[in-house]
């Protein structure tokens, strides 16, 4: 006799130990447990296992991921700042200023003369020692033949003290930007805002004369 109760008829479930009529055992393996009549049944408990498993399987995947995107942000992040900060030093190092300046032309108690032969189509600088303060102006050759001279100082940017640099036919100031074509320099400011401060010179022979007086009347832009 199959179990206490039932005979023959009857059969205990080897899964939850249910005592079911044998014509329906099948039916309740499959039905109860899904296990179809042939295969191994697996203990609840072991289903459950594997099922946190694949559970914990995908949220070590889904953290590993949220790692592997955080270190592609801020590795990114890392070389946009190395070349925000390299942007910006090179910048600052074109805006530097001043240029360099040759040696004082010869001078009288009242003048200073610059050779013509000295002068082409690349700027020249030039200082001024006027009591300890030095005095910047610049000369230039035009595509006009005509001397262009100026401070070496903007009428609005002067207290920045970066003045100007040339740029193919234009000079540029290196603290706002601003650029002025060379055959326009050397005239007084009549439209206001930034500009080669003016500083008036006359041509006598082979030279470029330049008065003391007017170099000292813009002396507080060296200050």
């Amino acid at each position: 006799m199959d179990g206490k109760k039932g005979g023959k008829d009857s059969k205990v479930c080897t899964v939850c130990n249910v005592r079911v009529k044998r014509s329906n055992y099948a039916n309740h393996m499959r039905r109860v447990h899904g296990v179809t009549i042939g295969e191994s049944p697996e203990p609840k408990t072991e289903t459950v296992q594997k099922g946190r498993r694949a559970e914990r399987r995908k949220i070590e995947l889904a953290r590993r991921k949220r790692n592997r995107n955080f270190a592609v942000l801020a590795s990114a992040l890392f070389f946009l700042a190395i070349g925000i900060g390299f942007y910006l030093t090179s910048n600052e190092s074109s805006v530097a200023g001043p240029e360099p300046v040759q040696p004082p032309p010869p001078q009288t108690q009242s003048t200073v003369k610059i050779s013509l032969y000295q002068l082409g189509n690349n700027s020249q600088f030039y200082t001024y020692d006027s009591s300890g303060v030095s005095i910047r102006y610049f000369a230039v050759v035009g595509s006009d033949g005509s001397v262009h001279v100026a401070l070496d100082a903007c009428d609005v940017c002067y207290a920045q003290k970066r003045g100007y640099r040339q740029v193919g036919e234009v000079m540029k100031c290196n603290n706002c930007g601003k650029e002025f074509a060379v055959n326009s320099i050397g005239t007084e400011n009549l439209t206001g805002g930034c500009w080669p401060s003016h500083l008036p010179v006359s041509l006598e022979g082979n030279d470029v004369v330049v008065q003391i007086s007017n170099l000292t009347g813009k002396r507080y832009m060296f200050q």
